[in-house]
This record gives structure tokens, C-alpha cells and sequence, in this order.
């Protein structure tokens, strides 16, 4: 029974950033990088401005594929720091404790995932923001006392 517990807890730990991750990628796709390349084929005899302007051709492609990046980024962050969150918080307060765990692990690797891409793009008052909400729910869920149900074959108080 405990190890039927611990996959449930580890699957919902698992899947749930990745159903945060395709469900933003579904609205919103992360760019390519193939997309973005720009091969210039070598030519021995261009002159100095034309590689000057292949060079140029190719920052600009890779200003292009970042701010695509950026984008991409932010969209998986904001969704995914708030779904987080709250997973932490319905996790702590679920009597069912497999559900509980892979909810409130789920939240965090999904809050994780969320900063994993945009941390370099995020500013320091974000950063503190929302790490001192994802603290203070996780302080909130550490002290509060989880609902209990009955075990099922408790005898029945009305005789």
C-alpha cells in the first residue's frame, strides 16, 4: 500500500510541471533554434562590407531567437510560479496523503521549471517577490494542521 502512495506521489510530482510546461507550449511554442539560423555560405572572394553585413545578418538572427527565448520564458514563468503555488497550497491542505505529497512537490518543480528558463531575464524584485510568497506557503503548509478522514471500518457513534 505505501509503495502504490509513493508512485502516486511521484507521478503527480513528475506530470504535473510537464502538463504546466506542453499546456503553455500548446498556446505558445518555445522557439527553435533552427528556425532562427542563418547559414551564409563561405565565399572566399566577398569583400570586407559584405562580410560585415553576413556578420550582421547573423546577430541579428540571434537577437531574433533570444527575445523569442525571453518570451517564451516569461510566459512559462507566469504561468506556471502561480499554478505552483496554489498546487503547494491544495497539496497541503489534502487529507489524502500521496495526492498531498506529489501535489506539494509537483508546485515546487513546477515553480523550479518556471525559473529555470526566465531567472536571467527576471528582475531582482521578481526574484524576491515571488520567492518570499513560495516560502511563506511553504511556512503556511508546514505549520497548519492537515484534515484527517476516518479510517472506513472506525465503528459508527449512531446505534
Amino acid at each position: 500500500m505505501i509503495g502504490r502512495q509513493i508512485a502516486i506521489g511521484f507521478g503527480l510530482a513528475i506530470i504535473f510541471p510537464l502538463l504546466i510546461f506542453y499546456g503553455v507550449s500548446m498556446f505558445s511554442p518555445p522557439p527553435k533554434a533552427q528556425d532562427y539560423a542563418l547559414v551564409v555560405p563561405f565565399n572566399a572572394n566577398a569583400t570586407a562590407e559584405e562580410r560585415q553585413a553576413n556578420t550582421e545578418k547573423q546577430k541579428a538572427a540571434q537577437r531574433a531567437l533570444n527575445d523569442a527565448k525571453s518570451q517564451f520564458a516569461s510566459r512559462l514563468f507566469f504561468v506556471s510560479a502561480p499554478l505552483g503555488f496554489i498546487a503547494i497550497l491544495i497539496g497541503g491542505l489534502t487529507a489524502v496523503s500521496a495526492v498531498g505529497t506529489g501535489l506539494i512537490f509537483g508546485g515546487i518543480f513546477a515553480v523550479t521549471n518556471g525559473y529555470w528558463n526566465y531567472w536571467e531575464y527576471i528582475a531582482d524584485w521578481e526574484r524576491f517577490l515571488s520567492l518570499l510568497i513560495a516560502a511563506g506557503i511553504l511556512m503556511l503548509i508546514a505549520y497548519r494542521r492537515v484534515p484527517t478522514s476516518l479510517p472506513s471500518n472506525t465503528p459508527s457513534t449512531n446505534s
